[in-house]
């Protein structure tokens, strides 16, 4: 039996999700979103399908909205939507998260508004290198964008996805996915001050089943050539914090203080741990597409 919501918490979610319509004719697309500060919502990039974009409000107040930055990796976009005068939601921290934590999503599957779904959290688990969090919420196409939430009302994460599990050969609703919270903060304060390692990387496994962040290629003139990593040091975590995720690799570059990371790796096979203090760069921001 799925545990019982206070219907103030949920309604006070409700009034901080919003519906979000994209594009025009056979290719408008609708998802969720969620307001995360005055005239700005955070949905997924992949709700937004074309133009034009608008935002309707719990109250039914529609605005039109402007994409300010998009993440297509992580699946991110932040929404700018003046006018929209609607209550701003708080993001809780998802490394907090434990599997059995009861959680429950808002969202507008199917055209039903504001629709609230509860269940609990299977695991925080990596894929392609990214952190997710599964649950098992019922979501439908609509809540894409959604919020994923403790019991207090604050957001652990973005709902992106419904991973499809096969029962005797037909198709059912299996786990959730929602983007971590860690790395919605981490999307946001890129798209304040924006900072760079000047790396291409790739996720890899360590011994014992350790996480590592190879690093494939470096900017000639970027802040890791500066520090002298090279092609094929392998990144294992930073401030004496190990790596679980890419995610951790880009939360630390924003998060670091005085813009210095300081990085622990290994190097041409080597089993000792090397450090090394990177002074970052500011990235240089692409418009959104």
């Amino acid at each position: 039996m799925p545990l019982p919501i206070p219907g103030h918490v949920a309604e006070a979610l409700r009034r901080q999700t919003v519906q979000i319509h994209a594009g025009r004719g056979h290719g408008r697309s609708a998802g969720s979103g969620v307001v995360i500060g005055p005239d700005r919502v955070i949905t997924n990039a992949h709700v937004l399908r074309g133009e034009p974009v608008t935002i309707e409000a719990w109250n039914g107040r529609q605005v039109p909205a402007t994409c300010l930055r998009l993440d297509r990796r992580r699946d991110l976009a932040l929404l700018s939507a003046p006018g929209l005068e609607a209550d701003s939601a708080s993001l809780a921290d998802s490394d907090r998260l434990r599997s059995g934590s009861p959680v429950f999503a808002v969202g507008n599957p199917l055209g039903f508004v504001s629709a609230v779904s509860s269940g609990i959290v299977h695991a925080i688990a990596s894929f392609a290198g990214m952190a997710w969090i599964q649950a098992d919420l019922r979501l439908a196409p609509g809540s894409s964008g959604g919020p994923l939430a403790d019991l207090h009302g604050q957001v652990l994460g973005i709902n992106t996805m419904v991973l499809a599990a096969p029962l005797e050969g037909v198709m059912r609703n299996g786990l959730a996915l929602a983007v971590p919270s860690r790395a919605v903060q981490s999307f946001l304060m890129r798209a304040k001050a924006a900072r760079s390692l000047g790396v291409t990387v790739r996720p890899v496994q360590l011994g014992a089943g350790k996480f590592g962040i190879m690093i494939l290629e470096i900017s000639s003139s970027g802040p890791a050539k500066a520090a002298s990593l090279l092609p094929g040091d392998i990144l294992a975590g930073a401030a004496g914090l190990a790596f679980r995720s890419l995610d951790d690799l880009q939360f630390a570059i924003d998060t670091a203080p005085d813009a210095v990371l300081h990085l622990d790796f290994y190097r041409g096979g080597q089993q000792n741990l090397r450090q090394v203090a990177v002074r970052l760069a500011p990235e240089q921001v692409p418009a959104a597409a």
